[in-house]
């Protein structure tokens, strides 16, 4: 079976799952392509991945500064404030332009390649598009379950895309995600009104690969609780910047009776840091988090989903200090799970931090409900089996 995989030019809409669900599908006997913008094509190429260029697909930055998007409202603060995902924006970026461009892109390629199947990343439109268009099956990789995929503004905007490609309009907000929705934590992390009836769940390997953990890292004190903190790679690239956000993250641990590591990202180098360097806090610029998760008793996050799966998948409750995109409904979601406390970035303070860190801490109720959200993820099937599934559409 010829197996088409669509993504945003995005990394961290590429990693997490679409790679190596098309590892796995290629293992499995089925040919396999992975679509996406030039700007991330590179990641494909170097997995030994078939990789299909998207001339028109710009990555989300391209499309800011290209003039063909318009940033968020609040956007030029992100770093100083939470900036909450709207779902107009998500309508006119997720389901218009990029939709559009990534569409036109697959019917000229499809073409040629001839797809049997399409497996769309959640965010990535188009590829549902062009399998709507194409008459084939397709399905969707759930890389991001608090989007606001069933929002009015969403459908209507999938509907006038439809159009443009001579197809009727849909009423149903899920229509992108009936056929096969592949979800990579347990059910219960979805709000009750975002669960499909069809959906199915799946469980993503630790990476093998892995290189065994920094040695400075393994030899911190043991008697105390280690608070692992990160603001995720773009954090250093918002308009805002997230430089002072850092800094009382450190200062914050450094006050407290804990083991701190704070992976401050690619761009800063810890010998360069000119900011508080607390004796009980570790400074790095990168980190081997799921590695690391594995041992932490907290984890401070901007709440990305890739982290915030790993996090659960780990046992691990969670401060959430979310920073923009869909980050601030993981971190109510994680809220309402009881598994993390969440604080806004313009309410961050040493005391409120600290407040929240000492209080997930202390309430050991957060790393009950951490680990029972992460037995249920372990008893999830492989990615084999979502590989089956997904070839069952088109069999």
């Amino acid at each position: 079976m010829r197996i088409l995989i669509t993504a945003q030019a995005i990394y961290s809409h590429l990693a997490p799952l679409v790679l190596p669900v098309a590892e796995r599908a290629r293992a499995a006997g089925h040919e396999v392509a992975v679509a996406t913008g030039a700007d991330v094509i590179g990641h494909v190429e170097k997995r030994g991945l078939t990789a299909v260029t998207l001339p028109h697909l710009q990555s989300m930055g391209e499309a800011f500064q290209s003039g063909a998007l318009k940033r968020p409202p609040g956007m030029d603060k992100a770093g100083s404030v939470t900036v909450e995902l709207s779902p107009e924006f998500f309508a006119a970026s997720f389901a218009g332009y990029l939709a559009e461009s990534s569409a036109q892109d697959l019917l000229e390629a499809a073409s040629t390649w001839r797809p049997d199947l399409i497996l769309h990343e959640s965010t990535e439109y188009g590829g549902y598009l062009a399998a709507e268009s194409l008459g084939i099956p397709h399905g969707a990789l759930d890389i991001a379950p608090m989007a606001p995929y069933d929002h009015p503004a969403v459908t209507e905007e999938v509907n006038r895309q439809r159009a443009k490609l001579g197809l009727a309009p849909v009423d149903d907000a899920w229509h992108p995600f009936r056929a096969f929705r592949a979800g990579v934590v347990p059910e219960d992390f979805y709000p009750t009104d975002s669960r499909l009836p069809g959906a199915r769940y799946y469980q993503v390997p630790a990476q093998t690969a892995q290189a065994g953990l920094d040695p400075d890292i393994a030899r911190l004190p043991l008697d105390r609780p280690l608070v692992l903190a990160t603001l995720g790679s773009n954090a250093s690239r918002l308009p805002g910047g997230a430089r002072t956000l850092l800094n009382t993250i450190v200062e914050t641990l450094g006050e407290l009776p804990v083991t701190g590591v704070v992976a401050l990202g690619a761009d800063h180098d810890p010998q360069q840091w000119d900011g508080a360097r607390p004796d009980n806090v570790h400074l790095t610029s990168f980190v081997q988090q799921e590695l690391l998760l594995r041992s932490s008793d907290v984890f401070l996050t901007h709440a990305g989903f890739n982290g915030t799966r790993e996090a659960l998948a780990a046992g691990v409750p969670m401060v959430a200090v979310p920073l923009f995109a869909e980050q601030y409904h993981n971190a109510n979601r994680l809220e309402e799970l009881g598994v993390g406390a969440r604080i806004n970035v313009q309410d961050v303070t040493r005391d409120s931090l600290a407040a929240a860190v000492r209080n997930v801490l202390d309430d050991r109720s957060y790393r009950s409900r951490a680990q029972g959200i992460q037995r249920r993820s372990h008893a999830l099937p492989d990615l084999d089996r979502l590989v089956e599934d997904a070839a069952a559409l088109a069999a």
